[in-house]
Order: C-alpha cells, then sequence, then structure tokens
C-alpha cells in the first residue's frame, strides 16, 4: 500500500477514534441515564419517552428545510476558497433561515399536536404533551444552523466537546427530574437537553463566525435580501428534509404499529433493543457527518477521488466494525440487566439479531454520503424513500411471524436490500464501484458475525461460549492484522 493510501487511513482512524471516544463517553453518561429511567419508569414509561421523542424528531426534521445537509455544503465551499467574507454571509443566511424553520416547527407542533396524540397513542389525550414539546423543535432548528457551520468550517474538536457537554448535561438533568417527578419530567427533560444543546453549539459556532448583530436592524428589504441569498441553498435541503421526513415519520408509524398491535411495553423493549444495537453500536459511525462527508463533498466532481473516499471509509468501517459486533451479540444477556433491569432481559434476542444491520450499515452509510456529496436531490428522495418503506415492511413482517426477535431480523434484511439497491443504482448513475479489496473484507467479516449470531442459539453454556468467544477472537485478530499491514 503507498504512502498516501496509509496517510488516508491513518486520518480515518484518528477521526473515528476521536469522535468514537467522545461518543463512547456520551453512551457512559447515557447508560446511567438510561439506568435511571428504566428503573423510574419502567417499560410503559420508556415506551411514552420513546413516542415522544421520535415525534419530535419528525418534527423537527420535517421543518428544518435540511439545513444540516446543504448548509455544510456551502460554508465548506467559501472555507475551501479562503473566503472570509463569503463565510461570513453564508452564516448570516443560514442563521436568518434557521430563525424561520425553527418558527415554523414550533408552530406545526402546535396546530398539530392534536392529531399527532390520535395517531400515536389509543389511551389518554396527550396532545397536551406535543404542544409543550414545540420549544424543543424551535432549539432543535437552531442548533441544526449553528452545527452545519461548525461542520463546513471543520471544526471537528468543537464538535467533539459540544458532544460531550451535551452528554454530561443531560445526564444532570435527566437524573434528578425523572427522580423528583417520574413520567411527569419527561417533556421537561426533553426541552432541556435540547437547550443544553443549543447554548454548546452556539458558543463555539459564534466564536468561528461571530453574528452580525447589527442585521437585526437591518430594513424589512435587507431581511428578503439575506433570505433570498439562501434560497438555493433552501431548495437543496427541502429536498434532503424530504427523505429525512419519511426516514423520522417512518419510526413514529413502527412505535404507532407495534403500541396499537401490542402494548407500550413493546414499544419500550423495542426501543431498548434499538438503542442497544442501532445507537450505542453506531458510535463508531459518529465521524462520518464531521470528517468523512466534507472530505467527500471536496472531490464530487471526480468520480475517481470519489470512489477511492468512499471505498476507504468503508473498508475501515468494516474492518471496525465487524469484531465490534462480535463482541456486542455475545455480551448483550450481560450488558442488558446492567444498563437498563432484568425486566428489558427480552429486549436481548431481538438486538442480537438486530446487531446484524450494523455489518451491512457500515457499507450502506459511505455509499449514501455519495448522493449528498453531488447534490442529487432526486436520486436520495427516491433511495432513501425505498430503504424506509422496506424497513417498515421489515418490522412490520417480522413482528408479525415472529415477534421482537421478528423485527430485528427483519431490519436486518432490510438493511441488506438497502445495500444492494443503492450500490447497484449508484454504480448505474454515477460509475460507482465496490472495491475488491472492500467486497473480501465483506465476505470474509459478516459470515464471522453471523456465526457468532448462531452460536447465541445453542442451548449449552459453556459450549455457546466457547464457540462465540473463538469466533470473536478469530475475526478481531484478522482486523487487527489488517490495519497493522495498512497503517
Amino acid at each position: 500500500m503507498n504512502d498516501n493510501k496509509k496517510a488516508i487511513y491513518a486520518q480515518i482512524l484518528k477521526y473515528t477514534g476521536i469522535f468514537g471516544t467522545i461518543q463512547g463517553l456520551s453512551i457512559l453518561t447515557g447508560v446511567i441515564r438510561n439506568k435511571v429511567m428504566a428503573l423510574m419508569l419502567g417499560t410503559q414509561g420508556m415506551g411514552m419517552l420513546s413516542l415522544l421523542n421520535s415525534t419530535v424528531s419528525f418534527l423537527s426534521l420535517a421543518t428544518s428545510l435540511g439545513l444540516s445537509f446543504s448548509a455544510v455544503r456551502e460554508m465548506a465551499s467559501c472555507n475551501d476558497q479562503g473566503d472570509a467574507n463569503g463565510m461570513e454571509r453564508c452564516a448570516m443566511s443560514i442563521r436568518a433561515w434557521s430563525i424561520m424553520a425553527a418558527l415554523l416547527g414550533a408552530l406545526a407542533c402546535v396546530v398539530s399536536c392534536k392529531w399527532i396524540d390520535k395517531l400515536t397513542f389509543t389511551w389518554g389525550d396527550h396532545s397536551l404533551h406535543y404542544m409543550l414539546l414545540s420549544p424543543a423543535i424551535f432549539i432543535m432548528a437552531i442548533t441544526a444552523g449553528e452545527t452545519a457551520i461548525l461542520k463546513g468550517m471543520h471544526r471537528l474538536k468543537a464538535l467533539a466537546v459540544v458532544q460531550l457537554v451535551t452528554a454530561f448535561a443531560a445526564l444532570v438533568i435527566t437524573v434528578p427530574l425523572i427522580y423528583l417527578f417520574n413520567q411527569a419530567a419527561i417533556v421537561p427533560v426533553i426541552c432541556l437537553v435540547a437547550l443544553s444543546t443549543m447554548l454548546a453549539t452556539v458558543f463555539y459556532s459564534y466564536s468561528t463566525v461571530p453574528p452580525r448583530w447589527r442585521m437585526l436592524r437591518v430594513s424589512i428589504s435587507r431581511w428578503r435580501a439575506i433570505l433570498a441569498s439562501g434560497t438555493p441553498m433552501v431548495k437543496l435541503g427541502m429536498a434532503f428534509a424530504s427523505a429525512s421526513i419519511i426516514g423520522s415519520g417512518s419510526e413514529v408509524v413502527i412505535r404507532a404499529f407495534l403500541n396499537n398491535v401490542g402494548d407500550l411495553d413493546a414499544v419500550g423493549l423495542y426501543n431498548t433493543g434499538y438503542l442497544l444495537a442501532i445507537t450505542y453500536a453506531g458510535m463508531i459511525f459518529s465521524s462520518m457527518d464531521s470528517d468523512y462527508y466534507p472530505r467527500l463533498a471536496a472531490v464530487n466532481g471526480d468520480i475517481d477521488c470519489v470512489n477511492n473516499v468512499m471505498n476507504n471509509q468503508a473498508e475501515v468501517s468494516v474492518l471496525l466494525v465487524a469484531p465490534m459486533m462480535c463482541v456486542f451479540i455475545l455480551c448483550l444477556p450481560v450488558i442488558v440487566p446492567l444498563l437498563f433491569s432484568v425486566k428489558f432481559i427480552e429486549a436481548v434476542p431481538m438486538a442480537q439479531a438486530m446487531s446484524l444491520t450494523m455489518v451491512f450499515k457500515s457499507v450502506c452509510l459511505p455509499v449514501s454520503y455519495v448522493m449528498l456529496a453531488k447534490g442529487d436531490s432526486k436520486t436520495y428522495i427516491f433511495l432513501e424513500s425505498w430503504s424506509y418503506i422496506v424497513a417498515v415492511a421489515g418490522v412490520i413482517i417480522g413482528y408479525r411471524f415472529g415477534g421482537l426477535v421478528g423485527t430485528g431480523m427483519g431490519l436486518s434484511v432490510a438493511y441488506a436490500i438497502e445495500l444492494t439497491t443503492n450500490a447497484t443504482t449508484l454504480h448505474f448513475r454515477y460509475g460507482l464501484v465496490v472495491g475488491k479489496k472492500l467486497a473480501r473484507y465483506m465476505l470474509l467479516l459478516f459470515p464471522s458475525v453471523m456465526a457468532v449470531y448462531a452460536s447465541t442459539l445453542i442451548p449449552h453454556d459453556i459450549m455457546r461460549w466457547s464457540v462465540g468467544i473463538l469466533l470473536t477472537i478469530a475475526s478481531s485478530l484478522f482486523s487487527l492484522h489488517t490495519f497493522r499491514h495498512t497503517v
């Protein structure tokens, strides 16, 4: 391997390590927070929290105008050119549109609260809960704009610190409020955590690109000009937001389906399994938004460079994720009682089955980012919509035939279909090629993860642990050997 590629691998590992470590610390604080919530709220309380959180995410994405994607491209372009005036103008436009998105989001939450309540709950009137969450949606829109500025300016350390500060703030806010007020604290906790995230983000973004406060005193015509300058950015962002709306909406549909066909306990257990297998295990992907996406966007006009950047990122992701999933699947029966409580042990088989999705996701994410980097909104919307439809179908069919374990299997199949569809479509559209090395890693490592999962079905305890540990060691040694000869 030449020195240039070694340097690329080293950079990917460096930022994956930095953001992965920060994410790990965030998860550690989240573990304590979730442990408290699980003990205090139980499965029903966790189910209610899941429904409220997923709805807030849906409304936030639906009204955010896609600034978290398109604004990064605009800021990165000005930053690469060293255009200080351009960066200031771009930041001003992003902030103006963020305020518009925040007002739109808060209003949408208030207006639609009764309809959302009927969609998500089959008992009681929770419309007031949704109405009181409107400040959180307002705050999240402001945060999204300021985060885009930091990403576009490649302020990776600042982004990492924001994640860490937010994690500790969430812990400090959540534990005493849940302890004192139980379920009544769920809405205030969501709003206060959103506020703490915004304050930390604004602190760094304002120091990076100071706001021009005099813009608040300009005429209406000047405000119109500021908003007009960001119209192309918003048009592109709206296309990406449409896909995000469908994605967040699919999460609401899944949880509403489980609540209606099953009960809140099923929602709480599903959310626990999803949190373990997708959110916690997904910490390895936390650097993609901040490091990989800007690098990919910078070379989006050269398909050979795009292929190289995409394959390098996917190769490192697979080599890191596969051994991690082996350990994760093996240790889940021990992890869940420690992180939550014995009431959530039913989520273990589902989380183990769902962990298989992460191997597909380790390749699927780098491939999907190609569409974002190239600004191909139509292809992105089509493929993302298709993947969410397949995911919802996978969960529904899986639950019908296999209960909660079936939902995990259904999501794994859905991610396999998404990867195949995306790679095939982008090959014919752009000439994107999955490298031989990446294909070889997938063919070697995915079966090892499948084998570890299969070992969990062995009834004899000693045999189950022995086989699982041996397979995990083999997978880990292969990844370590590969990294030693490439970095």
